[in-house]
């Protein structure tokens, strides 16, 4: 099981028990009927707060390790297919979660949009890996179709994102994006 998981599920068990501390002290249980009345309340509230985390509380939490890669980037990719070397613009918006990380690069032909990514600590840095499918524009559906692909971005700074793609098509490249704004 993934380690972010694993911690959160630890974090929810110590809110549990310090919400029903608080529920016993506050109300005192006469019967069983009270004792399981305040573990469905309990447990109610702590799926409500561990969601709000998951999803946006933890951006604020200094304790955590995981780089906010959440943005807005502009870049370069340069890519190799059949012999052919050129360079592209791009732009590239990441959304994400304590749990979750989607990606959506667009350039002049196409749109990629993740599949499966993870954020994963190599070597003292983190690298985002995932997995892609592109949706082409009409124009270029011919020369450019729908592909899957993997792409490897290290985090070289905060705000940079340097890394390597390769696709079902043979194509191979080298991206660099630097965020434009921190969507917070």
């Amino acid at each position: 099981m993934d380690s972010r998981i694993i911690k959160l599920l630890s974090k929810s068990l110590w809110v549990a028990l310090a919400l029903f501390a608080i529920r016993y002290l506050i109300w005192n249980f006469n019967s069983l009927y009270d004792f399981i009345g305040a573990a469905g309340e309990v447990i109610s509230i702590t799926i409500v707060i561990m969601g709000l985390y998951s999803g946006f509380l933890w951006r604020y939490n200094p304790l955590e390790k995981i780089p906010k890669l959440m943005g807005l980037y502009e870049g370069i990719i340069e890519y190799s297919y059949n012999g052919t070397v050129a360079k592209k613009d791009t732009f590239v918006k990441i959304r994400q979660t304590l749990l979750s990380i989607k990606v959506q690069i667009t350039t002049n032909e196409i749109t990629s949009n993740t599949i499966v990514a993870n954020l994963v600590e190599e070597n003292e840095e983190y690298v985002l890996y995932y997995t892609y499918i592109t949706n082409p524009k009409s124009k270029y559906s011919k020369e450019n179709p729908i592909q899957h692909g993997t792409c490897r971005l290290i985090l070289s700074t905060k705000d940079c994102l340097t890394g390597n793609y390769w696709t079902s098509r043979q194509t191979i490249g080298d991206i660099e994006l630097k965020r434009i704004n921190n969507s917070k």
